[in-house]
């Protein structure tokens, strides 16, 4: 690890050190290096008592004071970046509006900070004869240098160790002042909200835009987690802090905190999600600007997020971290508030840094370079070389660095590159794709939207009643004083989880490549199948010859697995004619698939000029049926969509990761088609409109139904039949309780070709009604034409008829097959698909279904 004392190099004097080293020629670098450390052990106790002056944490009123001044500035900062940034196309993020802020404010320009380097010390980072080593020298050198405290920073592991070991030996350590590294608390405090998060459908909406969501929301992939939430919390709070009545802090609070009383599912986002965010932008601001108030209150407000995520090192370390810096004595705060405690690669403004994360981005940096340590470390004398003289290097490379400023003028930073053109573009985009996902869920922010209990906003999944993450902050600020009774005895206390998350709802957790699933599921859903009213004779079942492989009808997630090549069923087995066959053009009745055809019309776009709305898609809708109507009767069948069906499997499957409901009349804004047409709830109000209107526009019944006839199967049981220019009347003779369209569309078009006598063009595209049609049209014996068409153009036409009589043999079998290699009702098995299916039919297996293969052919 490096030796990290030069942590406090700019806190009042800058630590400049001379640093003694030499170049072995190359003749003698065979020869290896000795390098001799004055290791000092730790001889304590294991686990060190708390020390108790932490618990003097009452700050002098002169602390308290400054930390209200500097957040109430922190707070008028942040509502007017979100404010600019949600009506300005040209605003800049967070840190290039503050740049500017602070340029037009008049700031003064802040110096660079001076590091320098020391070897590493060759041991276990954590191992406490290593940290004490290290303390011991930092502490030396900055005696050595007159300075009068030491200040330690190290990440969550080693700072545990460091206040450890200062608790062992406080005589030894009585100037010394360990921090807490404020990047890795910021990476966790954003693990912390990932982990209360889980499962809500904040992944899912941030995965819409950036890549790498998994691990932006566990803490990695600093600093670009932070942007993604940024701009998620700035679309959240559009319509809110957009209104021309929000122009404090104090005023968009009060406004969460009244959303919060109406749904859970909001003051779940809100708690859990904006106010974090928020935190976490005035917690960079004091970094930024070097405000150690501002950085005392963001840190004692993120603690109850540590508690209640579970983050138990950050919970217990970090409440000492902050008790500790409010208690700091006299003489060493008044460095930190002169803002000594952030460092700076260049002179300017808005650029502070925290310590860990300057030496991450210089030390660290050389490390993983192309001269660093990736390749060499099976060579001991080779690392060794290297690790003793990487300091040097890295000392050296910052210099050259230096030099190249200087010659380019460019050693003061007073502009950010988030306020470059390109970077406001790059922003501008990514927030409107979030803005777009936003759109196509529930609305976090709206409560009218949401149903009772906490809701996925994407996949539209209600949480259990146990699920409490709506408390998390409640929950977790009672664990943290709970906690703080307890010591100093209870400093090592158990912190458990108390907050149950949405991932209860997961089916699968990951453990290190594969997913383990909870049996339980499997075995409740046996259960439920033994308890069913269906009868199922086991016995029966187990006595047919069981398949050497498992053929596995559900998926890894237990849902049921479906099939994914349906449609090599009809190109296998179908006989093509001309979309201009008289067969086609003469039809008497054309039976249409309402759910296919209401893809086929394009979809409506608002403008500046005028917003469209429901009708105008209806109107389209009602033109298609209009020109069918022009040469034969025609028969409308809609899926019903009725819940806890067979098929709603196959529709999960299917449906997109919008979830926003809408409240659909003829005059309301039309939604985008994607969020119309996947959404069930949406997609029934859409149908209810079209079948209202058809049956109620006496304009539409005049033009188009005096020579034929319009008969609507919608969500009525009792079909409606409309002929001789507005005659309507009941069809109670067709009346069904079916709630599949592909079997109503079978059911009419078979009527129709027997009962009637005339020939019948399908408007369909789905296999399910092709392998329906085929095997009632042999089994009936139908002798009139039939085709099938597809709604989309230029797409071939299927004669039913020569279909049939192509493969007579295979027809009778043609249902079994389909559902045992996967239709919209039946699952898939695996391995078995539809061409090893119609392999199997033509070969020697026999299906008795009862049908008259050979028909009554004219």
């Amino acid at each position: 690890m490096p030796d990290p004392c030069s942590s406090g190099a700019n806190l009042d004097t800058a630590l400049l050190l001379a640093v003694d080293f030499s170049l072995d020629p190359k003749t003698e670098m065979s020869t290896p290096i000795d390098y001799e450390l004055d290791v000092i052990s730790y001889n304590g106790p294991k686990r060190p008592a708390m020390s108790s002056e932490s618990l003097k944490s009452v700050s002098p009123l002169k602390i308290l004071a400054a930390i209200m001044v500097s957040q109430q500035r922190a707070n008028v900062n942040n509502i007017a970046f979100l404010h600019d940034v949600v009506t300005e196309d040209k605003c800049a993020e967070f840190n290039g509006y503050n740049t500017r802020l602070c340029r037009e404010q008049g700031k003064a320009l802040q110096p660079k900070t001076n590091a320098v380097y020391l070897p590493l010390i060759d041991m276990p980072p954590a191992h406490l004869d290593t940290i004490m080593t290290a303390m011991t020298k930092a502490q030396n050198l900055t005696e050595d240098t007159g300075q009068e405290f030491t200040v330690f920073t190290a990440d969550q592991q080693l700072y545990r160790v460091v206040v450890e070991v200062q608790w062992a030996f406080p005589d030894l350590f009585p100037r010394l002042i360990p921090r807490l590294g404020g990047m890795h608390m910021l990476m966790s405090s954003v693990g912390a909200v990932g982990t209360l998060m889980a499962e809500t459908g904040l992944a899912e909406i941030l995965a819409s835009v950036f890549g790498g969501v998994g691990k932006m929301l566990i803490g990695k992939k600093f600093p670009m987690n932070m942007r993604a939430m940024h701009m998620l919390t700035e679309e959240l709070l559009r319509d809110l802090v957009g209104r021309s009545h929000l122009k404090s802090h104090d005023n968009l609070m009060t406004s969460l905190e009244d959303l919060a009383t109406r749904s859970r599912t909001a003051k779940m986002w809100i708690e859990v999600f904006i106010k974090p965010v928020l935190i976490m932008m005035s917690y960079v601001s004091s970094e930024r600007d070097g405000d150690w108030p501002l950085h005392l209150r963001a840190v004692k407000v993120m603690m109850p997020y540590f508690f209640a995520s579970n983050h138990v090192n950050y919970a217990r370390y970090g409440l000492y971290y902050q008790r500790s810096m409010m208690s700091l004595p006299a003489n060493g705060r008044e460095h930190f508030m002169r803002g000594y405690h952030v460092m700076r690669h260049v002179q300017g403004l808005w650029n502070g840094m925290w310590s860990d994360m300057f030496i991450e981005t210089t030390f660290m940096r050389y490390d993983h370079g192309n001269s660093g340590v990736i390749g060499i470390t099976l060579k001991p004398e080779t690392l060794k070389t290297w690790a003793l003289s990487l300091h040097a290097c890295g000392q050296l490379v910052e210099d050259l660095e230096s030099l190249g400023e200087n010659a380019n003028n460019s050693t003061v930073q007073t502009k950010h590159k988030e306020e470059a053109k390109a970077r406001i573009a790059s922003d501008r985009i990514d927030r409107k794709g979030l803005r777009r996902k936003l759109d196509a869920c529930i609305n976090p922010m709206d409560p009218d939207q949401q149903p009772d209990g906490i809701v996925n906003v994407v996949s539209v999944m209600i949480a259990p009643q146990s699920v409490n993450v709506d408390d998390a902050i409640d929950i977790g600020t009672k664990q943290m004083e709970e906690f703080e009774r307890k010591l100093l005895d209870g400093f090592y206390d158990l912190i458990q989880m108390n907050v149950k998350t949405m991932a209860l709802t997961k089916k699968s957790i990951k453990v290190g490549n594969s997913k383990v699933y909870d049996t339980n599921l499997s075995y409740f859903r046996v259960i439920g199948l033994q308890a069913s009213s269906g009868e199922v004779d086991i016995d029966e079942v187990m006595s047919h010859e069981l398949s050497p492989v498992p053929t596995a009808p559900s998926g890894e997630t237990g849902e049921m697995r479906t099939s994914k090549s349906k449609s090599v069923l009809r190109k296998l087995t179908k006989v093509e004619v001309s979309s201009r066959s008289r067969q086609v053009t003469d039809a008497q009745c054309t039976v249409i698939d309402g759910c296919a055809l209401i893809w086929i019309p394009r979809w409506p776009v608002s403008s500046s000029a005028k917003q469209t709305v429901a009708m105008d898609y209806v109107n389209k809708f009602k033109y298609q049926i209009e020109q069918r109507l022009k040469d034969s009767d025609v028969y409308l069948v809609f899926d019903r969509y009725e819940d806890y069906i067979t098929k709603c499997t196959t529709r999960d499957a299917r449906k997109s990761a919008g979830s926003r409901v809408f409240q659909l009349s003829p005059t309301s804004p039309l939604p985008p088609q994607k969020l119309t047409l996947t959404v069930t709830r949406n997609k029934k109000q859409l149908i209810d409109i079209i079948c209202t209107d058809l049956q109620t526009d006496v304009d539409f019944h005049k033009r188009n139904t005096q020579m034929h006839k319009l008969v609507i199967t919608g969500p009525e049981e009792v079909p409606t039949e409309i002929s001789c220019g507005g005659v309507i009347i009941k069809r109670r003779d067709m009346s069904t309780t079916h709630e599949e369209a592909d079997n109503i569309i079978v059911q009419q078009a078979i009527r129709l070709a027997l009962d009637e006598q005339k020939s019948v063009v399908v408007l369909a595209d789905d296999t399910d009604v092709y392998a329906l049609l085929m095997y009632h049209y042999l089994r009936e014996g139908v002798p009139t034409p039939m085709m099938m068409e597809s709604p989309i153009k230029e797409r071939a036409v299927i004669d039913i008829r020569a279909s049939v009589m192509k493969q007579p043999n295979l027809i009778p079998g043609i249902l079994a097959g389909h559902a045992l290699s996967g239709c919209d009702t039946v699952a898939a098995c695996s391995g078995v698909g539809k061409g090893k299916m119609l392999k199997a039919l033509s070969g020697s297996i026999s299906v008795d279904t009862g049908g008259d293969e050979k028909g009554d052919w004219p």
